[in-house]
């Protein structure tokens, strides 16, 4: 699915991207999304997408000791190192992840930073709920780049989220100075080898001369919770998620 709904002047993007692609093909979608928002086609919208096997790094992971040789062995064992711009911890990629990011137009000082994120947050959450599973947000010691929101359920990790703003310039798109374009994203554990996973991100850490703090019953996935597998069962969780969404980015037109 790729596709602008319409309603009135009002447009929404909604991309959906069932076959897991190369980390950066993956990355500059998440740019294509942004900039709908900062040159005023859309009001907001969200990808859903899947990411082949990877490790994406902050830039400043590149200044360590080793980097290129930790690189080089984590490419050995089948996980390409990618340097991402923003900033923020390793994150694994997995086919069994689902991404979601998402991108709305708002105005500066319209929500603090825990109502900015509950935007994503509560999205995921709500879905979860329509599967009969309760969580929330906080930080965990251990889990992989945390932060104060990250999805939980029942103390383990289950998502991690992230966002960055940019003031929107373009005139098109500009209708207050205070305008504003808010892009998230979130890495859901879906499914997948969670222990090699943090394995071969505690290797990279190591390897560069960093602490490697990632403990493994600090996360969940959701096929632990649901007690399923399989690439059909990320294909369902991905329609599921999809559907929810659908509904749920109304309140951002």
């Amino acid at each position: 699915m790729n596709s602008l709904a319409l309603k009135g002047r009002s447009q929404i993007a909604k991309i959906k991207l069932n076959t897991p692609v190369d980390i950066n093909e993956g990355l500059a979608l998440e740019q294509t999304l942004l900039d709908q928002v900062l040159s005023g086609q859309v009001s907001c919208g969200y990808a859903l997408w899947r990411s082949q096997q990877a490790l994406v790094v902050p830039r400043s992971a590149t200044n360590r000791p080793n980097f290129q040789a930790a690189s080089d062995y984590c490419a050995e064992q089948g996980w390409p190192v990618v340097i991402r711009s923003t900033g923020g911890e390793l994150t694994p990629q997995s086919e069994g992840f689902i991404n979601l990011t998402m991108a709305i137009k708002c105005q500066k000082g319209q929500m603090s930073i825990k109502e900015s994120y509950q935007v994503i947050c509560n999205g995921i959450l709500g879905w979860l709920s329509t599967n009969g599973i309760q969580g929330g947000c906080s930080a965990i010691e251990g889990a992989f780049c945390d932060g104060d929101f990250n999805v939980v359920i029942d103390g383990q990790k289950i998502a991690g989220t992230a966002q960055r703003w940019k003031k929107i310039t373009n005139p098109l798109g500009l209708e207050d100075s205070r305008d504003m374009a808010l892009l998230m994203h979130a890495v859901i554990l879906c499914e997948g080898d969670l222990p090699t996973m943090w394995g071969i991100s505690n290797a990279f850490y190591e390897k560069c001369q960093l602490n490697p703090f990632i403990v493994a019953n600090k996360h969940i996935s959701l096929a632990q919770i649901m007690n399923q597998s399989g690439e059909q069962f990320v294909l369902r969780s991905l329609d599921g998620l999809d559907s929810y969404l659908n509904r749920y980015i109304e309140k951002y037109r």
